[in-house]
């Protein structure tokens, strides 16, 4: 007979290994004493309590325990020592819990020990003992009388260590004090009280007081286990998942039954939760549906599930007490996961989405990457999750035509590339248009077309037509995806419901070095992704790297500061500036002194202050690299300063001036003189002969030999003073030898070319980021990290062949300045 069981047991685990090769799922079997936990879960006296589903949430999944008479007493208020028993079991230290006790009874469970210097039921000797192992117990507290009931600033304290709360100090403090009692809390409680209510564990009384004093019921700290648990419920070892099921097979065998409940999961996985009740096997798992308890059969089609593994096992799942609604409305942003919806009415709702939603536009399947702002869409919904989602366009035309705006498309942009008068960009989701590139923008500051877009940039494009790759608007997303900053600190941990990462000894990066910003940062990670050493991992897992180093792009999300890219490493930290070249075949940038150093996904690549993908590196030949000690680059900041395109700068000393042009030549050098004037070549001035250039009405021309600067018309330039007997000098800016912009001002020796970003402007000043001035002697830019401004007050800003004001500028603009130490006397745009 035992022989014949052992048959029977191996051909039933060889079916179901059959079935996940065939239907390739990943299955989960039920436990064997599921029977026994529903029994736990069926309390008699919480028909009437707020907190059912979480008392039964809790018992399923063993944080809290009954104590076999069928009665929870959900009323009554929870002593210290039992809140400790719980919050040490959501920590997983139940077992330390258990040998510990059996430590402090001298191995007779039940008797009477010393655990503190406190007052503790023999029971619960193990209990104090862990927890103060444990560091969940402040000295002051050890000699606290146990038996009396837990106030609820000692739970929040309590529960805020136990799953690894960062504490959150000084300034960043907040919600703890707005509340009317707040005077009350302990002052060493602060900081981990602070940590539990901004995770939402725990809250206030609608009447704005805290309470922090008042005693606690068993009810309400089920409540509260429950929301600390879908933070921490890895420390008890499960894994949390969510899905639908798809379909439920039931097979006869060994004189019973196997159900089979497929599932796919929120990840497009294909999952199988099996119970079987047979002569060989018993095995299923609890389940909580529509606040009722029982077991697998509970399960059924179509239901949406949460479902809790450990190891190979089910132990738990829970079905979602919702039905399927549909609403209708605009698309009003996307984000990775969900995306808020406006209806006719106005009101506003975050609806997710996952691999499993359908999306068609126009009855036509789509994928749900052309998901878009402005979208005019009538999305089913079951629970907060869209099943699928309709883009409807209205052809207006019968040939495809469509009212502007109803089909759109967004997102960064990957690639740009000119072709004389046209521009072609791809996004981010591999769709590319083409557009002229004298096409206005709209959005951002200052004029701007299509030729001023530059990868990186967050883009909308707005089409007439359903199937043309030509847009009729393109519109510049300026606040959101905005470049802030890129830093780099320790570590510390991650708080929140909303998750938000901390830091400490914060550093910001800016031309080429690390600058202290402060001792402890916080930002949101909305739509973060996040990497280890290279390799993506969940948000989640943020808290698991205390003590790392993380580098990290900081964006401007509607007015917040928020981590998009964090890129995490172990590791000495090394730097490099220079020459590189890259090879996207092998991800690998290979620096001047030949060592080789691997890009990867979780790379930051930072040009012009815009996050852009990795390819742009082949199009490069400088930049600042960040990277671990044979590891891969954490950090990349292009530099690359090509010289001036379009554009032909000289400067030297007025000869003539005509009815069209003006002669340039004999500049005289202080420790010498060449003949002619000069003209750069290779960043550099050069020598040439005398040189004309014709002077047209479009010709800008400044007189800056005075206190302030003064605007020479045409005519009058021709017709007054500035001929070759007045020793009138000039620097000019012109295109095949027609001048765009005439400075009339001193010669200077001292002058120096500089590369660099514009970051901002005040004034006649600009504030300058990458800043770089050519180096002759080296033949190459080095990075200046003692200029970060320059005023352009006497200065010619050029751009796109026309002179434009201070105010035409942006940022992110590239620069190409000719400058006398912090003044500038020629400033052009660079395309």
């Amino acid at each position: 007979m035992k022989r014949l069981i052992k048959i029977i047991t191996v051909v039933s685990i060889l079916s179901i290994l059959l079935f996940a090769s065939v239907y390739g799922s990943t299955v989960y079997s039920g436990v064997n004493n599921a029977s026994a936990i529903f029994a736990n879960m069926t309390y008699n006296d919480i028909g009437n309590s707020f907190a059912k589903s979480d008392i039964m949430r809790m018992t399923a999944l063993a944080v809290i325990r009954g104590n076999g008479d069928g009665l929870y007493y959900p009323a009554s208020y929870l002593k210290r020592e039992e809140a400790l028993a719980m919050i040490l079991r959501l920590m997983g230290k139940e077992k330390d819990v258990q040998v510990a006790q059996n430590s402090a009874s001298g191995g007779a469970p039940g008797a009477a020990g010393t655990a503190s210097s406190g007052t503790v039921d023999s029971w619960a000797q193990g209990v104090i003992t862990v927890a103060k192992n444990t560091g969940l117990l402040s000295k002051q507290e050890q000699s606290l009388d146990f038996t009396k009931n837990a106030t609820r600033q000692e739970i929040a304290n309590w529960i805020a260590k136990g799953i690894n709360l960062t504490p959150v100090y000084g300034k960043d403090a907040q919600y703890v004090y707005s509340y009317k009692d707040s005077s009350l809390f302990d002052a060493d409680k602060l900081p981990y009280i602070e940590a539990t209510i901004e995770s939402k564990i725990m809250s206030g009384y609608t009447n704005g007081y805290f309470g922090p004093n008042d005693y606690i019921t068993r009810e309400q700290m089920a409540a509260v286990l429950s929301r600390a648990f879908n933070i921490s419920y890895t420390m008890m070892g499960y894994t949390k998942d969510m899905g639908y099921v798809e379909d439920i097979q039931k097979d006869s065998v060994n004189g019973g039954t196997r159900y089979t409940y497929e599932i796919k999961n929120d990840s497009g996985q294909d999952i199988a939760l099996i119970s079987e009740n047979s002569q060989s096997a018993n095995y299923d798992f609890a389940v909580l549906k529509n606040g009722v308890a029982g077991l697998s059969s509970l399960i059924t089609n179509g239901d949406r599930i949460t479902y809790y593994t450990n190891g190979s096992n089910v132990v738990f799942a829970e079905t979602e007490s919702t039905s399927s609604y549909v609403l209708s409305g605009t698309i009003d942003a996307v984000w990775q996961g969900s995306f808020r919806l406006i209806d006719d009415s106005g009101n506003s709702y975050i609806i997710y989405y996952n691999n499993n939603t359908q999306l068609t536009m126009n009855s036509v399947d789509a994928s749900i990457s052309d998901l878009k702002y402005g979208e005019t869409a009538k999305v089913t919904v079951f629970g907060s999750t869209a099943t699928r989602i309709d883009i409807v366009y209205t052809d207006l035309s019968g040939n495809g035509q469509v009212n502007l705006g109803d089909r759109q498309d967004s997102g960064k942009i990957a690639d740009i590339e000119t072709n004389s008068s046209q521009v072609s960009i791809t996004l981010d989701n591999g769709n590319t248009y083409t557009a002229n590139v004298d096409m206005p923008v709209e959005g951002g500051s200052g004029s701007l077309s299509v030729g001023d877009l530059k990868v990186g940039e967050y883009i909308k494009l707005y089409f007439s037509s359903i199937s043309s790759n030509t847009p009729d608007e393109v519109f510049l997303e300026g606040d959101y995806n905005k470049a802030v900053a890129v830093i780099r600190g320790t570590i510390s941990g991650v708080s929140g419901f909303n998750p938000k990462i901390q830091l400490k000894n914060v550093q910001i990066y800016r031309q080429g070095q690390w600058n202290t910003s402060s001792d402890y940062s916080m930002y949101s990670l909305d739509g973060a992704s996040v990497y280890l050493n290279g390799l993506k991992i969940p948000v989640s897992d943020i808290s698991k790297y205390k003590g790392y180093d993380a580098y990290i792009m900081v964006e401007n999300h509607y007015g917040t500061d928020t981590a998009t890219l964090v890129s995490i490493q172990n590791g000495f930290n090394m730097s490099y500036v220079g020459n590189i070249s890259y090879d996207g075949n092998t991800l690998t940038v290979t620096l001047s002194d030949n060592r080789q150093v691997s890009v990867n996904d979780g790379t930051i690549i930072l040009d012009d202050g815009l996050l852009v993908p990795k390819d742009q590196l082949s199009k490069v030949s400088q930049a600042y690299i960040s990277f671990a000690r044979g590891g891969g680059a954490n950090f990349i900041s292009i530099l690359d300063a090509n010289g001036p395109s379009g554009y032909y700068y000289a400067k030297g000393n007025i000869i003539t001036v005509t009815s069209d042009s003006i002669t340039l030549g004999n500049y005289y050098y202080y420790s010498g003189n060449d003949y002619g004037d000069e003209s750069l070549s290779n960043n550099e001035w050069v020598a040439n002969g005398d040189e004309i250039f014709y002077v047209g009405d479009e010709t800008y021309i400044v007189d800056n030999t005075g206190n302030s600067p003064s605007n020479i018309p045409y005519s009058q330039f021709l017709n007054q003073k500035y001929s070759g007997s007045k020793y009138y000098s000039a620097y000019v800016v012109s295109s095949n030898n027609n001048a765009i912009a005439v400075n009339l001002r001193p010669l200077v020796s001292t002058d120096r070319v500089t590369k660099a970003v514009l970051s901002s402007v005040n004034g006649n000043v600009l504030t300058l980021d990458n800043v770089m001035d050519w180096n002759g002697l080296n033949n190459n830019w080095e990075l200046n990290t003692s200029l970060d401004s320059i005023d352009v007050t006497k200065a010619v800003i050029v751009k796109n062949n026309k002179v434009i004001s201070v105010n035409d500028l942006n940022s992110g603009d590239s620069l190409y300045i000719v400058r006398d130490g912090a003044s500038g006397i020629i400033v052009t745009v660079q395309q």
